[in-house]
């Protein structure tokens, strides 16, 4: 019955596993959409977005499942009603690479390409800490769910300034109101993706060492 038991919930532990990397794949394919103007790419990151929400229906069905079944306790317990926030969180970013790809489609090749590192480089410091998030949903370690919460502001500090960048640039020159709003919207989605992780992360806390009243 413990074999049993274990299979399931390590099954569940892959399914979100593979659901964070497909988040991640669809962050990295959405942010060279918008850089490249790659239309293909942004209807792949669309396309792509079933695949995530049938993973999260699954994956919360299975979680609530082994739950009832099986009358999990302890840190047993808190992993899986963590897992049911956590695939929540993931689908959130997945929701955000979807608007990405949709704000791609839209500007076409007309993202302001003075702003394509700041672009790429925040693209790159979210997909790393949703990738680190989903490593410690995989196997905690307290110093990367300390390092994903103390990056954030990092990750906020350059969205500030890409936003404030961009809004300069629309003062100076109003005529493209529409596309310079939408591009400070992609920064957003990508800060988005990092306030994800950090959720996650500190869903893994409270596994590790919850509050007293959750203790067991």
């Amino acid at each position: 019955m413990r074999i049993h038991y274990e299979e399931r919930l390590s099954a569940i532990r892959s399914q979100v596993i593979a659901m964070g990397n497909l988040a991640h794949d669809m962050v990295k394919k959405a942010s060279e959409s918008v850089i490249t103007g790659n239309p293909s790419l942004a209807n792949e990151v669309i396309r792509d977005d079933d695949a995530v929400d049938a993973a999260e229906r699954q994956t919360t069905i299975e979680t609530i499942m082994l739950v009832m079944q099986e009358s999990p306790v302890g840190s047993d317990l808190r992993f899986l009603i963590s897992t049911l926030g956590v695939v929540g969180e993931i689908e959130e970013v997945a929701d955000d690479a979807v608007k990405l790809a949709r704000r791609s489609i839209k500007l076409g090749s007309n993202f302001p390409s003075s702003m394509k590192v700041q672009l790429s480089d925040l693209s790159e410091i979210a997909r790393r800490q949703l990738a680190s998030a989903v490593r410690l949903y995989a196997d905690f370690d307290p110093e990367l769910a300390q390092s994903i919460i103390d990056t954030d502001d990092e990750v906020d500090s350059a969205y500030s300034k890409a936003r404030d960048e961009l809004l300069g640039i629309l003062k100076l020159d109003p005529t493209d109101a529409k596309g310079l709003v939408r591009a400070i919207e992609v920064f957003h989605a990508l800060e988005h993706v990092s306030d994800g992780a950090v959720a996650i992360a500190k869903r893994m806390q409270l596994i590790d060492e919850p509050p007293p009243s959750m203790a067991g």
